[in-house]
């Protein structure tokens, strides 16, 4: 309000005083017909005021244009430069996390898992799964992601797998229910693979001590049905989980913004999210659309 009243007060004042002049010429009008003449020099130059300050209005209004438009000019540039400073901060983390995985695999073959270094693997796993996240919010704008006929619960066993270690570090356990062998969706991996990961790990996060998180895969005529549960606390607020920087338990690690990519795939892709939470089960269900198997077969 300070600052509309900063830019706008003179011409408040412009208005009023056009009014002010504009009714007293309608009274001098009706009442002095006769003398009209006599005020036509006061007439002219109260028109010509005015229409000096319409120019002055003009040219505020012009340098107020341009003010905004340096500032926002300025802001596209200083974002633009946040964006390429994030993308090569992103892309040279990549290098150091391959050398740390591919070290810890190495030592394990020669001398075996050990607690110590299931911690470090586990831990890079998580920082694996947030670098995937920020790579492709980096990317996504520039980068077309075409799509592919893949089989739900190979990828969903693959990915498990892969966060086997970091359920195990945390006391908890994965169970899979599921063996279609038809179970076909149409979509691109790396996005499928933020829907999962994203779930998969934020399951890990919330799900209490010592319980499963089970991983259902289901089939119905026209979709493939991924289903991820477990015994967590309840979901306060189901409508806001897909918000950008929220997080149900402030207590809890993360930078709040996997579901809300999770939600903005599924949006793009058509994928039907229903959320449940109860004081027994929390459960995200996503609907894909189902691929056609013989497609599938007679591209392999």
């Amino acid at each position: 309000m300070k600052k509309f009243i900063q830019y706008y007060h003179m011409h408040f004042f412009g208005i009023f005083a056009f009014l002010f002049t504009l009714i007293f010429a309608i009274i001098g009008l009706l009442n002095y017909k006769d003398d009209v003449m006599n005020y036509l020099p006061y007439g002219i130059i109260i028109f010509i005021i005015n229409i000096i300050y319409l120019k002055i209005i003009i040219l505020s209004r012009q340098d107020y244009e341009r003010s905004l438009r340096k500032e926002k000019d300025y802001s596209q540039k200083l974002l633009k430069f946040q964006k390429l400073f994030l993308r090569h901060t992103i892309h040279e983390t990549n290098t150091p996390l391959a050398v740390i995985m591919a070290n810890i695999e190495l030592y394990e073959l020669e001398h075996g898992k050990n607690e110590t270094l299931s911690n470090i693997e586990a831990a890079t796993k998580n920082i694996y799964s947030i670098y995937d996240d920020l790579s492709y919010l980096t990317k996504k704008e520039q980068i077309f992601y075409p799509k592919q006929i893949i089989c739900l619960i190979e990828f969903v066993k693959a990915r498990l797998d892969f966060f086997n270690i970091v359920a195990h570090q945390s006391e908890l356990s994965f169970s899979l229910h599921g063996n279609y062998s038809k179970a076909y969706i149409l979509i691109n991996e790396t996005k499928l693979q933020r829907i999962v990961d994203n779930n998969i790990t934020n399951a890990i996060k919330y799900t209490k001590e010592l319980e499963q998180i089970h991983v259902i895969i289901s089939e119905k005529k026209q979709h493939c049905i991924l289903e991820i549960s477990s015994h967590s606390s309840v979901i306060q607020k189901i409508d806001k989980v897909f918000e950008p920087y929220y997080r149900e338990e402030s207590n809890k690690e993360g930078l709040g913004l996997g579901l809300n990519l999770v939600k903005e795939i599924c949006d793009e892709e058509k994928i039907e999210i229903i959320i449940s939470s109860t004081e027994e089960l929390t459960s995200f269900q996503y609907h894909f659309i189902k691929a056609n198997y013989e497609d599938f077969t007679s591209r392999r």
